[in-house]
């Protein structure tokens, strides 16, 4: 492997105003804390906020001081490393989304006056390192929301502290603040039509913050820094970040089958959705073609960017609102995009409140049922090989293009849960590997949730009867299966669990119940046949409608 040895970070070798419009009590709190730390020069630890536009921590860092220093830093434990029942933390596509996204995200903070200092490392080496040389008193950053970023959070932390900086967190990146979701953001329902009933009724959406006109300049100590200075034109190659030649090569090649040649960064979001809303005019008919599976036009695809903040919600919310006044078009589409918006707040805020309950084997409601599906199955599902033409569309589709439709989640997932009885953590861990709009609160909240380990109703599907209505015509299965010689015999289904619950958003005619449930052990030992191991959790991304696939 390529990747950088230890754990050490390196870097590139030669090679406002009194009124703060727009934000919440706990981002003024915040941003209040970020101003009125020592020192005018300040830093900014970018991460899942790649933008310039409505990202409220790179306004908190950036008012009233005298110089600022953006950071990213492309941590190798991110990538190309074994996760669960042989998945890896990235896949190479998903990789070059994020870099593509960052290197827009330079050039965008360069255009106003600023730039993006970039390493390879762990962050609790490299923040402290950089925000040091700098002569840096503090470093904001966007608040995380799962373990795994609290817990980058706290080592950087402890070692700002140890020499004599701080970290500032930031709600960012959401819908609703937290304290405007109208209920405890902390002990949400978990029933997500109670959840939205109480943001709509009793919340509010604050407008998004524009892109500042001008940002401090960076400290002065840069030109005199030989490291620092090669940081700000630094990044990565695929190579660098863990991934083989190959890998790599065919990471950067784009199936022309693919809905769309996805490219990452916040100017192709923002052109995303200038084109899908107001010149295709898709946004007065998205209830009706939302559940489509081909094609650019049935969503918005919003999804990939939001994943990294490359475009923020409430800015797709304002210019819903743009569009409903300027085409005098209100209807249930125009509502039903900002219905998926809250979805996504919605797994935000599960996340928060349940902790790594998302991630167990057995959910929040701690289910010891054992699994019975084993690695062939697990193998077969992930290669779009089960002999389920709808299943096996979908899982193509993935793997040659990191992006599937909401509808076809829906369904691999039930497929893999009920219908081969594998464990839902191996499905979710595959998903985060490939999908482009990998988040860990929509994907582990889906899954867990389509587990039915929320304690919620269950929705199991049909595949022959969803192809019936949602393809009738075989366009989709056949776009992505004809002339394929790979053989597909059928698998073997479970016995039991052929009567699934009937959901909150499921399918028509689909049927329920709890019996046969094929789901996760209390120790994360697969049954008879299956993976056994001690991990206690791993993350992946599989956003239900919830501008997952939307």
């Amino acid at each position: 492997s390529k990747r950088a040895e230890g754990s050490s970070s390196f870097f590139p070798q030669t090679s406002p105003s009194n009124e703060e419009e727009g934000f919440s009590s706990s981002s003024i709190s915040a941003m209040a804390a970020v101003r009125a730390s020592a020192g005018r020069t300040r830093a900014l630890w970018l991460r899942c906020d790649l933008r310039l536009d409505d990202n409220l921590a790179l306004r908190a860092a950036s008012e009233g001081c005298d110089s600022l220093l953006p950071m990213y830093v492309f941590n190798p434990e991110a990538f190309n490393v074994p996760t669960l029942a042989g998945a890896k933390k990235s896949s190479a596509r998903r990789a070059r989304f994020l870099l593509e996204s960052v290197a827009c995200l330079r050039k965008n903070l360069e255009s106003k006056g600023s730039g993006l200092a970039v390493a390879v490392g762990t962050p609790q080496d490299v923040i402290p390192k950089l925000s040091a040389a700098v002569g840096s008193g503090s470093v904001a950053v966007t608040q995380g929301v799962c373990s795994e970023e609290q817990r980058e959070e706290g080592l950087v932390a402890k070692r700002l502290k140890a020499s004599g900086a701080e970290l500032k967190k930031v709600w960012n990146n959401t819908l609703y603040m937290p304290e405007e979701c109208g209920q405890n953001p902390q002990s949400i329902p978990l029933m997500f039509t109670s959840f939205k009933n109480k943001a709509e009724g009793r919340g509010q959406i604050r407008p998004p913050v524009d892109v500042p006109k001008t940002l401090p300049p960076l400290p002065g100590k840069v030109k005199d820094l030989k490291e620092l200075k090669e940081a700000l034109t630094f990044l990565p190659t695929l190579e660098e970040l863990g991934y083989e030649a190959d890998e790599a090569a065919e990471a950067a090649k784009d199936d022309p089958r693919g809905v769309l040649p996805f490219q990452g960064g916040e100017d192709a979001a923002l052109a995303r959705l200038q084109k899908w809303m107001f010149d295709d005019d898709k946004l007065k008919e998205y209830f009706e073609i939302r559940n489509g599976m081909k094609g650019d036009g049935y969503s918005s695809k919003q999804s990939p960017w939001l994943a990294l903040g490359c475009i923020s919600p409430r800015r797709i919310w304002k210019e819903a609102q743009r569009y409903e006044k300027e085409r005098r078009i209100q209807n249930k589409s125009t509502y039903w995009l900002i219905f998926e918006l809250t979805w996504r707040d919605f797994f935000v805020y599960m996340a928060w409140g349940q902790g790594d309950k998302i991630f167990m084997p057995g959910g929040v409601t701690g289910d010891k049922t054992p699994w019975r599906g084993g690695k062939d199955k697990l193998q077969r599902w992930k290669d779009g090989e089960t002999g389920d033409k709808l299943i096996d569309a979908n899982m193509r589709e993935l793997l040659a293009t990191g992006f599937m439709s909401n509808r076809g989640r829906q369904n691999v997932a039930s497929f893999l849960i009920f219908d081969l009885g594998v464990d839902w953590r191996y499905g979710a861990a595959h998903f985060e590997e490939h999908l482009l709009d990998y988040d860990p609160c929509s994907n582990w909240g889906n899954w867990v949730a389509a587990a039915g380990l929320t304690g919620q109703r269950v929705n199991k599907f049909n595949t022959r009867k969803q192809l019936s209505d949602y393809d009738p015509k075989h366009e989709y299965v056949n776009h992505w299966l004809s002339g394929d010689t790979r053989p597909s015999m059928p698998l073997a289904k479970e016995a039991s669990g052929e009567k699934g619950g009937k959901g909150e958003k499921g399918g028509k005619g689909e049927k329920g119940g709890k019996s046969g449930r094929r789901w996760g052990s209390g120790g994360g030992k697969g049954g008879k046949g299956g993976y056994n191991d001690a991990q206690k959790r791993q993350r992946s991304v599989y956003l239900d409608d919830e501008l997952q696939g939307a």
